[in-house]
């Protein structure tokens, strides 16, 4: 994947910059990213005319993203990984409390999600530990509900993907080339209904690869909020960060 230099385009009073990333697909695609990054994903071999008329007809839709991310708070402070501090699972806030423990375990009881470690406060031992803990969730709670919305799209003949669990700066969720599901291991921090979303949202990623007027359709069949939960999600995002 290459990412070019960053261009300019102007909407109205607004200057808009963007970076076009090319990479191994076989259709044009824009993101808007939380922290305001404008990203044209792009074939290898789209013309320049063709990524600019794209460009040209989602200015207002980009704008808009634009502002709204705009109008969110800003990043909550680094993670330092200490006793009271906040962190989020399934949507439910709990403090963390680290324990001295000759043990290396994770356990979530009551308003708390406890760290045990002979480390004690180390900080960087207590995030490994808590994001494993994470992801030993996530493997369990995204595959149980693949399997179940998976049923949704019979008609269609999917094949159940594989799903992988990685951090995501940009995004929650991708559906790669080759059909594999890529959600954000931070997804398991949102409540269940976003969780559904994204998922879903992936799934009809392997029916229609565009954002087009036919992915929207299957997509409001399924979840005619669809649009309520990926606002809750973007709120969301600046909490668990």
């Amino acid at each position: 994947m290459i990412k070019n230099k960053e261009y300019k385009v102007k909407y109205g009073s607004k200057t808009i910059n963007y970076f076009i990333v090319y990479s191994d697909r076989k259709t044009l695609g824009i993101t808007v990213t939380p922290d305001k990054q404008v990203l044209i994903r792009s074939p290898f071999n789209a013309s320049s005319i063709k990524i600019n008329g794209i460009i040209k007809k989602r200015l207002k839709w980009i704008s808009n993203k634009l502002s709204y991310f705009e109008s969110l708070p800003p990043l909550a402070p680094r993670k330092k990984y200490i006793s009271g501090e906040s962190h989020y699972f399934l949507g439910k806030q709990y403090r963390l409390k680290v324990i001295k423990s000759p043990w290396e375990i994770v356990k979530l009881k009551g308003a708390y999600i406890q760290v045990y470690t002979m480390h004690g406060n180390n900080e960087r031992i207590v995030k490994i530990l808590l994001d494993y803990w994470y992801l030993e969730k996530s493997k369990i709670r995204f595959d149980n509900i693949l399997s179940i919305w998976l049923s949704k799209f019979k008609k269609y003949t999917i094949a159940k993907p594989n799903i992988i669990i990685k951090k995501l700066k940009k995004r929650w969720g991708s559906c790669s080339i080759k059909g594999n599901v890529i959600l954000n291991s931070d997804l398991i921090k949102t409540p269940i209904p976003c969780i559904n979303y994204v998922i879903v949202h992936e799934l009809c990623h392997l029916v229609y690869r565009n954002h087009d007027k036919d992915y929207y359709k299957l997509l409001s069949s399924i979840f005619s909020d669809w649009d309520m939960r990926k606002r809750f999600l973007d709120n969301l995002y600046w909490k668990i960060n």
